[in-house]
């Protein structure tokens, strides 16, 4: 082993410590740590808020790269920590704080997929010493990472069931803390994350990983035909039997998801049966018309997940769970059309390539915006459900003050804006209830001490004359304090 190669791999060993310990703690402060709480432990509040893009993508995009060894490699790196450390700088801002935030798998997913599909490209660019790099090469090049992964899971796979079987046998055996330590995220995780990046590090020395990769693709190229009647008897059985069709397949409740999972598997497939575009896996006209036919059914899908999201928008508005399900659904629905569009115009497959690559700088563009004021799910959601209130479309009683409250920044200052709507239509009510004066508001009762400092915010629906008659106030009895504001852990 040469100077490189050991440099090479400690900094790989010492990559995936960091990573496992820190997504380990992480774990631990999400699942509500309750070995620290018994022993009165108080963690930091922006352990909830770790950045999570940065610690799980910058070292796989890593390991993935490594053979790649040298500055041009630390120069993508340092630029790809410095792009994610800013989209994430911007989440914490819009949660207003780190003990605010929730949930980071949504930006999660979204970033992790522009850019899984954006450093192949950059790897090309380290290998070649050139920005203009073939499409033939930056395709392989995101196959051999996919085969990479899929080997690193299957290994996952067995050494977790190796390893839990070895826990089972010391339980036997009456050493009960060794499973208990097994599947302690501070153990468990770190684990994971070194068997990853062996599995990878040796995955990549050995040469038998990219003609593996060929014998799957060309596996997965002849699925399409059979996955094409599939798709063509689905669609003709759902338009034969008209609005009744439709009707079974809007009250299945996930429309969008299965429409969005025939999409990406018609993408998937016909690149693995089409590659670069300079060839195609089949050796009959007939075959490849077929293949062909399940391209034209994309923009069917599209349509439908659309209509899909548009009915339950039109019901419940947005939230963010459905602003991250229009992301996927137009994504996919571009790719679609444009796939589409090239068999019409009779240049497929030789427009894959420019296709593909158009389709992904669209998609990361998009998911730049996400991370920014300009699309960010915090903001669309809480201006789309304060507009409903406000159109008569959701009544007051109805309305869900603790959700619009846990939308960050956003959410909070619609709720301070609707606030002042109340205080301008009808003047609020106080009480004072054992110590604790309570000012009233349709949307909100604010907790004020005797020298009448803000204590907390409760919001929810305070109809004024319940509001002036009451003489004890029915607090919930299951709340959190979540800074200033005193948000129920139930949702109307």
């Amino acid at each position: 082993m040469n100077r490189t190669d050991r440099n090479r791999y400690i900094c790989v060993a010492i990559s995936a410590m960091v990573q496992g310990i820190l997504l380990g703690v992480y774990a631990l402060v999400t699942s509500g740590l309750p070995a620290l709480s018994l022993l009165r432990i108080t963690p930091p509040k922006f352990l909830n808020a770790m950045p999570l893009t940065v610690i799980c993508l910058v070292p796989l995009a890593f390991w993935l790269s490594q053979e790649h060894w040298g500055r041009r490699l630390w120069n993508f790196l340092t630029g790809l920590t410095l792009v994610l450390l800013a989209l994430w700088g911007y989440r914490v801002w819009s949660f207003g704080s780190f003990d605010a935030m929730t949930s980071q798998k949504a930006d999660l997913i979204r970033i992790s997929l522009a850019v899984f599909l954006i450093v192949p490209f950059f790897q090309c660019r380290i290998a070649s010493w050139s920005w203009k790099c073939p499409y033939s090469d930056i395709f392989f090049q995101l196959c051999r990472n996919l085969f990479l992964l899929f080997q690193a899971s299957i290994v996952i796979a067995v050494f977790w069931g190796l390893l839990i079987t070895a826990g089972l046998l010391f339980d036997i055996v009456g050493l009960h803390a060794v499973p208990l330590l097994i599947i302690n995220p501070l153990c468990a995780v770190p684990l994971t994350t070194i068997t990853i990046a062996v599995s990878i590090s040796v995955a990549i020395k050995h040469p038998g990983i990219d003609s593996l990769g060929r014998w799957l693709l060309a596996v997965l190229a002849w699925l399409l035909p059979f996955f094409s009647i599939l798709s063509l008897a689905f669609l003709v059985c759902l338009f034969w039997g008209g609005s009744s069709g439709l009707s079974s397949l809007w009250n299945t409740g996930q429309a969008s998801t299965l429409m969005l999972l025939l999409q990406a598997g018609t993408i998937i497939l016909a690149n693995a049966s089409w590659l670069d575009g300079s060839k195609t896996a089949f050796r009959t006209r007939s075959i490849d018309i077929l293949a062909e036919i399940s391209l034209l059914c994309l923009p069917v899908y599209s349509v439908l997940c659309l209509y899909s999201l548009n009915l339950r928008i039109s019901q419940y508005g947005l939230t963010t769970d459905r602003v991250q399900a229009v992301f996927l659904a137009v994504t996919s629905g571009i790719w679609g059309v444009a796939y589409a569009g090239t068999v019409i115009a009779r240049n497929w497959p030789l427009s894959i390539g420019r296709v593909n690559i158009a389709c992904v700088l669209f998609m990361s563009v998009i998911v730049l915006l996400m991370n920014s004021p300009v699309l960010d799910p915090l903001r669309l959601s809480a201006e789309d459900q304060v507009s409903r209130l406000k159109s008569g479309e959701v009544s007051p009683e109805d309305f869900d003050y603790a959700y619009l409250a846990s939308l960050g920044r956003y959410g909070r200052t619609q709720l301070e804006r609707l606030s002042s709507d109340d205080e301008t239509v009808n003047a609020p009510s106080e009480i004072s209830h054992e110590g604790i004066i309570m000012v009233f508001s349709p949307s909100k009762v604010q907790l004020l001490s005797q020298d009448r400092s803000l204590i907390g915010t409760i919001y929810g629906y305070f109809p004024p004359a319940v509001s002036r008659s009451v003489r004890t106030v029915p607090l919930p009895p299951d709340y959190e304090i979540d800074g200033n504001i005193y948000r129920p852990e139930y949702s109307r």
